[in-house]
């Protein structure tokens, strides 16, 4: 480009970008102005109806309310209520959701102006319902001539009658009274389940079953809604985590769980959810009454509440031995859920009806199914608001299957797959008011209905830990509970030994969770082992020393040194050859914090040294913590050698004085024959005869 076409041309150019400027203000402009209006214009925003909240249950010459929120609605947008003919059985019911813009129209209300939204952007509609003739113009009346479930769509258009989108709900035609006509029975369990929440450091990690609690505890929540009947069940081991958190939201959400499980039925349960046929297999049956048993005191300790322990619901599959196992642990009813029973001929879903468990022994258990698909709703709608009114539609076509029998069905909603509360706590107050539906504890379900299909529960599909797993947590009970021997005599609530026992058994609890793998249970069991011997590492057994015994019997002084902050009882086992130990040779101790000097009383056999060797052990034995030897010098005789040598000291007396009185009187009759020799002369020596015979001498005769 010359320069003189770029000058000439210059005021024209700047004149066309001044005017895009001026003509592209408004347009951005616009979108913010909008904005604060709650709808908008732009190309990318799609203008939407999404359903807020409804009536569900019409009787005759009732009301019709229906509450929705628009989405970038443009102006003089209007909506229709399209009702469809009633439907009266579930094959029906679930056609038309999957196709439900099908099916013969009933009724329709067209070009309904919106009403003005309020502060939330909502905007509510109320039509008048009759079983009589059709409405006269201009009037807003909805003909409901029969009972059933209606299908409703609500249409929103834009000003030239286009259908910007659609929602898509059902509403109920109630029957008048009717004795003959029993409601159907609807039990509800609110289960909340997760893995291990506590890692092997300690360290607590909720995950997606923190939304799950917090959920629970504001559906239940007695201010807002008092005592509804249902039947919750918790793994034991999210409440420890709970208590265990110093997490301040923790603290609260242990607070509103303990208020909302007040006079509420909770199911019993292990502490963590297990893979029951591999502990069958691996025999550790009574290890489950173990998990049971810790399970119930956790509930106890921080809810507040004990469980009821004749109702279980099951999270895993569970074999004949299993159920056995439970009955022996007081489980009379266990809940299941349809998805670990084999298929039968006619599915429970169908029908609504109970389901009970056929186990290989002779009487089977009591067990009802949890059925699934009504409240598969939840995670299927389109929207979370819809979704307790669809669950409540599945119910009604169940209902008005066979109105005349008494029925009855098991829900569990999916906490996990809920945002919040809300579209459960529709769902419990909805089925509160219910003229057709009739809220109950499961356990009266199956004692008023006879069981309409025995069903196995699915076995197994593969043991969820290793051979090892039982040796490997029999070894670290041993460990856990001899420490505990130590301390909880003497420990009291919230001391640190206390605390450290506590940290143990979760563990060990914690060790047997289903789906960990074999290198996570046995970090959990590691951490047994080596907290123990860390902890014990600190009593430090007498030092290697020389004592002297002065006497038969006495008493040795033993130095022992206890390095931790808390007493602890130890065991003394003593071994000598040369030493007896009068108040046996195991002694239980008490070890305060610091030095302890501890006398054994012993007895000496023989003089001169001896060694005492001594181990210092846990109460029961089982738990070494050291060793050390004593030399012993006994310098003082026993008894026996007193009296031995008392007996050659008087057999020496006895042998040197008959010496010595043999030798004096050899000496006396010495001196006296001497002193008769220097006075007489001794007699002359007899002579003989010639013949022999002796002849006196002069002197003789």
């Amino acid at each position: 480009m010359s320069p003189e076409f770029g000058s000439r041309h210059r005021p024209w150019t700047l004149g066309l970008v001044f005017a895009l400027v001026l003509l592209a203000a408004p347009a951005i402009a616009l979108p913010a102005a909008s904005a604060q209006n709650g709808t908008s214009l732009s190309g990318d925003a799609t203008p939407a109806i999404e359903l807020v909240s409804q009536s569900m249950w019409i009787a005759e010459e009732d009301l019709f309310r229906v509450s929705f929120r628009l989405l970038n609605v443009p102006d003089e947008s209007t909506v229709d209520v399209n009702i469809g003919v009633p439907i009266r059985s579930r094959s029906a019911f679930l056609d038309r959701l999957a196709e439900p813009s099908t099916g013969q129209g009933h009724h329709q209300i067209s070009r309904l102006a919106i009403p003005q939204p309020d502060a939330n952007g909502i905007a509510s509609l109320q039509i008048a319902t009759t079983s009589g003739q059709e409405p006269e113009a201009d009037e807003l009346l909805l003909p409901l001539p029969a009972e059933g479930v209606y299908p409703v769509g609500l249409v929103l258009r834009d000003s030239d009658g286009n259908r910007l989108d659609i929602v898509h709900t059902f509403l109920v035609r109630t029957p008048m009274p009717d004795s003959n006509q029993p409601p159907l029975m609807v039990g509800t369990v609110l289960s909340v389940s997760g893995p291990p929440a506590v890692d092997q450091q300690g360290n607590v990690d909720l995950g997606p079953a923190g939304q799950s609690l917090q959920t629970l505890a504001e559906v239940l929540d007695p201010r807002v809604r008092p005592q509804p009947p249902v039947t919750v069940s918790l793994d034991p081991h999210l409440i420890d985590a709970l208590a265990l958190s110093d997490r301040p939201e923790h603290a609260q959400l242990l607070a509103r769980l303990q208020q909302a499980m007040i006079s509420r039925q909770i199911a019993s349960n292990t502490y963590v959810p297990l893979d029951s046929d591999a502990w069958i297999d691996q025999d550790l049956s009574l290890q489950i009454g173990w998990q049971i048993e810790a399970g119930a005191a956790v509930l106890d300790e921080h809810l507040g509440s004990q469980p009821d322990r004749t109702i279980m619901v099951l999270t895993t599959s569970a074999s004949p031995e299993l159920l056995q196992r439970l009955q022996r642990e007081q489980v009379e009813l266990v809940l299941v859920p349809d998805a670990l029973l084999n298929p039968a001929d006619e599915l429970v879903s169908t029908s609504a009806k109970t389901s009970f468990l056929l186990p290989a022994i002779d009487q089977p258990a009591r067990a009802v199914a949890i059925d699934s698909s009504a409240t598969a709703h939840f995670t299927r709608a389109s929207s979370t608001e819809a979704a307790p009114y669809l669950v409540l539609a599945d119910l009604a076509v169940r209902w008005f299957e066979d109105p005349q029998r008494l029925r009855g069905i098991v829900l569990a909603p999916p906490l996990a797959s809920l945002p919040d509360s809300t579209g459960l706590g529709v769902l419990l107050d909805e089925i509160s008011v219910s003229p057709i539906l009739s809220p109950i504890d499961p356990a009266t379900i199956v004692e008023r209905l006879e069981p309409d299909a025995l069903r196995e529960v699915r076995p197994a599909e593969e043991d969820s830990f290793g051979e090892d797993y039982k040796a490997a947590l029999t070894n670290g009970q041993r460990i856990a509970r001899s420490y505990q021997n130590m301390v909880d005599p003497i420990a009291t609530v919230g001391t640190p030994e206390r605390q450290l026992i506590e940290t143990l058994e979760r563990a060990l609890l914690l060790s047997g969770a289903y789906g960990l793998t074999e290198t996570q249970r046995d970090a959990y069991l590691a951490v047994v082992a080596q907290t123990v011997r860390d902890t014990v590492a600190a009593i430090q057994p007498p030092s290697q020393q020389r004592i002297t015994l002065t006497s038969r019997s006495g008493s040795i002084p033993m130095i022992i040194r206890n390095s931790l902050n808390h007493d602890v009882i130890v065991r003394l086992d003593l071994n000598s050859d040369k030493l007896d130990f009068p108040d046996g040779d195991s002694l239980l101790w008490r070890l305060s914090p610091g030095v302890n000097q501890v006398q054994v009383p012993v007895r000496a056999k023989t003089s001169g040294d001896a060694v005492l060797e001594i181990r210092v052990n846990s109460p029961t034995g089982l738990l070494a913590l050291g060793e050390s030897q004593l030399t012993v010098r006994a310098t003082s005789l026993s008894g026996a050698g007193v009296g031995i040598a008392a007996a050659a000291l008087a057999i020496l007396m006895v042998w040197w004085g008959r010496n010595w009185w043999s030798r004096r009187r050899q000496a006396a009759r010495a001196r006296h024959v001497s002193v008769v020799g220097m006075e007489v002369a001794p007699p002359p020596e007899p002579t003989k005869s010639e013949n022999g015979e002796g002849m006196p001498t002069p002197q003789q005769e």
